[in-house]
């Protein structure tokens, strides 16, 4: 890979920290999940198709990649995980930095511990487990709980993350609660600020939080999380997406030399005069230099109309714009996939 111009600043930062989206399927259906995770969840990747893109994260950064896989939950799809993390060390792919679950699956100390086991001699580096208000809906806590001290054993302490460990600690099981009673509770966990209000959360959430007119988000450009975070996501049909902005489109793989190839089309497009960014990265043009207000003004020209009770940070209205234009046929190939439209 050529290097840029170092008297310019990166256009697009070097992938250095990506996530494998294992699939969409999940026990859950979790209130704050943003790419929209549930039981009849689709899209999910092989083994092949993994390794592939693992490969191609490695090559197109020439500081190596830090590799975690996610989901969706990749406990679901334990043979596949597990085989992905062997054949990977096997084949010199580098350290599998973490593997990030629900826990639902740790029904019993020992299958706790003989996976852990499994996926250390693997390679994997941590075990990031989810703990809050909304998964407990689903998965028992004493589950989180019985991950986590198992894997602490396993691995050591400093290898387990729960997030987030004060709900862990003290949290319940909000799936016995009423409906009004659970909705309290995820109002008040809500209000912590910790959720990113997209996909699912931008639908069951943001409206517990104080809504603001969609024009207090007008310049706040999203060039940040879009093109220099070094984090992005790739799922099972090669979609890339930035890390943290699941349904956007920054190109598609699937072969292992089209990560860098998207990465040197990016690179390209960004880093040139303005105004000679083509049509079709005409979404992340808009949101990089302007922000969801950029998008909010070409979707109101093809008939949407923001929400008049307004939204709870900008993260909101891109993704109700971004649902909208998605579901009436626009910008084809730069939103995606269908599953993180599902809310």
């Amino acid at each position: 890979m050529s290097r840029p111009d170092k008297s310019k600043p990166m256009p697009v930062k070097y992938w250095s920290f990506a996530g494998l989206m294992l699939t969409y399927w999940c026990n859950a259906r979790c209130a704050s999940c943003y790419v929209c995770g549930r039981p009849d969840g689709v899209g999910d990747m092989g083994v092949e198709a993994g390794l592939a893109m693992w490969a191609g994260l490695m090559s197109a950064s020439p500081h190596g990649c830090r590799v975690h896989i996610g989901g969706g939950e990749p406990f679901g799809r334990w043979p596949v995980l597990i085989e992905l993390a062997r054949r990977a060390k096997a084949a010199g792919l580098g350290p599998l930095s973490a593997v990030e679950t629900n826990a639902f699956w740790a029904t019993g100390a020992g299958v706790v511990r003989d996976r852990l086991t499994a996926l250390d001699a693997a390679g994997m580096g941590r075990l990031t487990i989810s703990a809050d208000p909304y998964h407990q809906q689903y998965v028992p806590i004493e589950r989180v709980r019985l991950a986590a001290r198992v894997g602490g054993e396993v691995l050591g302490e400093g290898r387990v993350r729960v997030r987030w460990r004060d709900w862990a600690a003290d949290g319940f099981d909000t799936g016995a609660l009423s409906g009004r009673e659970r909705w309290r509770v995820f109002s008040a966990w809500a209000g912590r600020g910790r959720e990113r209000l997209s996909g699912r959360a931008a639908v069951e959430l943001a409206g517990l939080l104080q809504l603001q007119p969609a024009d207090r988000f007008a310049d706040s450009p999203c060039v940040g999380p879009l093109l220099r975070s070094r984090h992005v996501h790739v799922d099972g049909d090669g979609i890339l997406c930035p890390g943290t902005c699941a349904g956007i489109i920054l190109g598609r793989a699937r072969r292992a030399d089209d990560v860098a190839r998207t990465w040197r089309r990016l690179s390209a497009a960004f880093g040139g005069p303005a105004g000679e960014v083509g049509a079709e990265l005409e979404v992340l043009s808009m949101l990089s230099a302007g922000g969801p207000a950029a998008l909010l003004r070409a979707a109101r020209q093809r008939g949407f109309e923001p929400a008049g009770a307004g939204y709870a940070a900008k993260c909101h209205l891109c993704w109700q714009v971004r649902q909208w234009l998605f579901e009436n046929g626009h910008y084809r190939g730069q939103l995606g996939p269908a599953a993180v439209y599902r809310p």
